[in-house]
C-alpha cells in the first residue's frame, strides 16, 4: 500500500496536481484497504464520500429548446465552459487555472480523443460545463454544472443529453458516472440506474 500511495504522489509532484481521489467499493480489496490509506494521509471528505455508481443506457429526455449543449470548439469557448464551472461550484482562486492556462490546456487537449468538454448556452451565454472520458463500452461523465443564474432552467439536463448523443455517435450507447447526494436524484430521474456504490477518498498534496 505505501509503494502504491507513493507512485501516485510522485505522479501527482511530476503533473503538479493537487488532488488525488481513491475511489473504493464494497468488492475493493484487501478488506483494510480503507483503513490503510488513511493511514497514509488520506482524507475522507463526509459531502464527498459516499457515492452512487450510475448507468444509463436508454435514450434520455432532451433538454429544453432554448439551451444548445455541445462539445466546445475553441480555447475560447473551453476558457469559458471552465470559468461557468468555478463559478457554479464557487472554487476558491487558488484551485482555478487563468485564461491563458486554460488556452494551453484546450490545445493539449485537442491532440488526443480522449476526453471531451462540453458547453451549455443560454441566450447566448455560456451556463454550463461537463466533461467525459472515452472508453471502448461508453462515455463516463464528470463535471457536471450549472452557474447559479441559470438553474432550474434544463441545463443539467441538456448537458447529459448531449453526452449522450456523443457516446451513440461513437457507437458506445452508454453513459456512466459516480454521483453525490445532490446529482444522484436528477440523474436517476433521468433513466439512471445504480449499479454500484462508491467510498471516495482524497489525497491533498502541496504543489511546490
Amino acid at each position: 500500500m505505501d509503494d502504491a500511495i507513493a507512485t501516485v504522489r510522485e505522479f501527482m509532484e511530476t503533473t503538479r496536481t493537487k488532488i488525488a481521489s481513491w475511489w473504493l467499493t464494497e468488492l475493493s480489496t484487501p478488506a483494510d484497504v480503507e483503513e490503510r490509506l488513511l493511514a497514509g494521509g488520506l482524507v475522507a471528505v463526509e459531502d464527498d464520500y459516499h457515492l452512487d455508481g450510475l448507468l444509463l443506457t436508454t435514450e434520455p429526455p432532451a433538454g429544453p429548446p432554448d439551451v444548445v449543449a455541445r462539445p466546445v470548439e475553441s480555447a475560447e469557448e473551453y476558457v469559458a465552459a471552465n470559468e461557468s464551472l468555478y463559478e457554479a461550484f464557487d472554487l476558491p482562486a487558488d484551485r482555478r487555472k487563468d485564461a491563458a492556462s486554460l488556452a494551453a490546456e484546450y490545445e493539449l487537449r485537442s491532440t488526443a480523443d480522449v476526453d471531451a468538454v462540453y458547453g451549455a448556452w443560454l441566450d447566448g451565454r455560456v451556463v454550463g460545463c461537463a466533461r467525459t472520458l472515452h472508453t471502448p463500452v461508453g462515455l463516463f461523465m464528470s463535471g457536471g454544472s450549472t452557474v447559479p443564474s441559470a438553474r432550474g432552467r434544463g441545463v443539467y439536463r441538456a448537458l447529459v443529453r448531449a453526452r449522450w448523443d456523443d457516446a451513440v455517435a461513437r457507437g458506445t450507447p452508454a453513459l456512466a458516472v459516480s454521483a453525490g447526494a445532490m446529482s444522484s436524484p436528477i440523474l436517476r430521474r433521468l433513466g439512471f440506474e445504480k449499479t454500484c456504490a462508491f467510498r471516495r477518498l482524497r489525497d491533498v498534496r502541496e504543489v511546490s
